[in-house]
């Protein structure tokens, strides 16, 4: 391979057309508010060429497979989209490698497609979608799949989805401008309180788009739960784990419902750790990020070893490439070490693989 060629690029979307055509049949014709974009192999390699970009680790983004709640349509277009991606990597083994998409909300589907995607087709990892039917992704009915993914040491990409609701909010915006960063904040503290981060330590989860707004609210999830600890009449009550024996926690739950069970679970899945304990955990990508105002949140949470080099092509267009690099490049946060890291170092040690092809 060129020695020129040193990125890689672990947010980078394919658009097959079949999968297109799979979804014009459910009326789907867009993702995250905006068209779903034209993609060839040949344009990818020529943007990544153009970029210095050695390797894609590839996926298929929002809308993802699941419709209309129709879980075989789900289990086959899986089946079909990392089948596609397998082709990739057999084709350009030197540049290419694959999230495996997986049928979820169907559990069974999706670990059975798992085990056909490492075992067969050799896939890197698996990307799963911020919440199906509005469920994130720390909500129990996910669990047997990250006993797996543990179990496996898996790299799993997050990358987000409409969230529930949205049409409500008569914005007017597309949810690719703002609403995805905020379902990627719901999905990580959902991981984390519900006690994800903390069972099953194995997985590796890689956060889209510097995790949204997770390094800015960080320090405002845990003041919230001690603030929850402090209400009057309800600190022995939760310290003790006794709840709903208490005259004080009816009055409480009155108030502000579901608090003492988002505390007891707070308690027994963050504490005595603390949120950014499992937050420095996470790898926080670089896909239309790369400005001094999230880099500089972001520093404040994680070390650059935990900072991963993602574009968001090809949603994105081919000009924000060059953009994120350049911002990666004109940060004065950043050493040059810190760069070389961000921009290749940190892949090479999700994925070992490429050690021996970049």
């Amino acid at each position: 391979m060129d020695d020129m060629l040193k990125r890689i690029d672990v947010h980078h979307h394919i658009v097959p057309k079949e999968y297109v055509d799979r979804l014009a049949k459910k009326g789907v014709t867009k993702g995250l508010g905006v068209p779903l974009p034209h993609w060839n192999v040949q344009k990818a390699l020529e943007i990544m060429d153009a970029n210095e970009i050695a390797t894609a680790i590839v996926s298929i983004s929002a809308p993802g497979v699941y419709f209309d709640q129709d879980l075989q349509f789900a289990k086959e277009l899986s089946r079909q989209t990392n089948e596609i991606c397998a082709r990739l990597i057999a084709d350009y083994p030197q540049r290419f490698g694959a999230f495996a998409t997986l049928p979820v909300p169907d559990i069974d589907a999706a670990l059975e497609e798992l085990q056909y995607a490492f075992n067969v087709l050799k896939l890197d990892g698996v990307i799963l979608l911020t919440n199906y039917d509005g469920y994130y992704l720390g909500d129990p009915r996910f669990e047997r799949l990250f006993a797996e993914l543990n179990r496996r040491k898996a790299v799993v990409f997050i990358h987000p989805t409409t969230p529930p609701g949205m049409q409500a909010s008569h914005l007017g915006l597309p949810e690719a401008m703002m609403d995805v960063c905020f379902d990627t904040t719901r999905t990580t503290f959902s991981l984390i309180v519900n006690g994800i981060t903390k069972n099953y330590p194995d997985v590796r989860f890689i956060l889209s788009h510097a995790g949204g707004t997770v390094p800015y609210i960080a320090a405002r999830v845990g003041i919230t739960a001690s603030m929850l600890a402090d209400l009057k009449g309800a600190s022995a009550v939760i310290a003790d784990g006794i709840g709903m024996v208490a005259s004080a926690v009816p009055k409480l739950e009155e108030k502000m419902p579901g608090t003492l069970s988002y505390y007891l679970r707070f308690k027994k899945n963050v504490l005595p750790e603390g949120p950014d304990f499992f937050l420095k955990k996470f790898y926080y990508d670089t896909a239309l990020s790369a400005s001094p105002h999230a880099f500089a949140s972001l520093q404040t949470l994680v070390e650059s070893s935990h900072i991963i080099f993602g574009t968001d092509y090809v949603f994105a267009t081919p000009a924000a490439v060059p953009a994120t690099i350049q911002g990666i490049r004109e940060y004065a946060g950043f050493t040059d070490r810190d760069r070389t890291v961000i921009e290749r170092e940190n892949s090479m040690d999700l994925f070992p693989r490429l050690k021996v092809l970049v």
